[in-house]
């Protein structure tokens, strides 16, 4: 695919055929993904591809906490705390239009709490994956850690796969450090569901809008 129809198509994907991808496909995927440009080429990144066994047991061990009222310190607001009114804009569109592709209304909380529990079964995808950022670099190398994380998703659109990048998994960060067994000098950025997208499901149906160009860019 070319990079600038990849980079334009590509979407979150929430649902997923029931079909394994191969080994050899991850491993082409990542290999790739590796040349993400980094500052001082300090490459600050980690990727865990987890097992059946092990993505099950996080979902079971995520879920249990949520159903019993567990929580546990996320290692970053995933939203602002308080957030300005152009982000919460931003952000209850892209809600609207979700649930509005599932039908799931604004007073149905059970349904939106089981949207959410989707999440930590990887949306049904075949391949559950965790990456973290190592603890000593600053802000900018998150930023490093994302140019990875892009280079994934849209690598994977080439082996005609999709992506979603969930970052309800830092809600959880000791229990997928305790089950991923991952380094204390390592924090948990996010989990990305890998596999073939569902075309026939109503959650991949709709597309979140972006600003005109002439909102966020200047010409000085």
């Amino acid at each position: 695919m070319n990079i600038l129809d990849a980079i334009q198509a590509r979407q979150s994907i929430r649902s997923f055929k029931n079909k394994e991808v191969s080994r050899e496909i991850i491993e082409n995927i990542l290999n790739i993904s590796r040349f993400a440009p980094s500052g001082g080429n300090t490459q600050p990144w980690k990727i865990y591809v987890l097992s059946q066994d092990l993505m099950k047991e996080l979902e079971t061990s995520v879920l249990s906490n949520l159903d019993n009222g567990v929580s546990e310190t996320p290692n970053f607001n995933i939203y602002p705390q308080p957030m300005s009114d152009h982000l919460k804009n931003r952000v209850k569109e892209c809600g609207r239009l979700m649930y509005g592709a599932l039908e799931i209304g604004k007073e149905d909380v059970e349904g939106r709490l089981n949207q959410l529990k989707q999440n930590f079964s990887f949306f049904g995808a075949p391949v559950g994956m965790l990456v973290t950022v190592e603890k000593e670099v600053d802000l900018n190398g998150w930023g490093h850690v994302g140019h990875f994380i892009q280079n994934i998703c849209l690598s994977s659109m080439d082996f005609g796969l999709g992506t979603c990048l969930q970052e309800s998994w830092s809600m959880y960060p000791e229990t997928a450090q305790k089950i991923v067994n991952f380094s204390e000098s390592e924090i948990l950025w996010c989990g990305i569901a890998l596999g073939y997208p569902n075309e026939e499901h109503a959650i991949n149906s709709y597309r979140t809008p972006r600003e005109d160009l002439e909102d966020f860019a200047k010409f000085l």
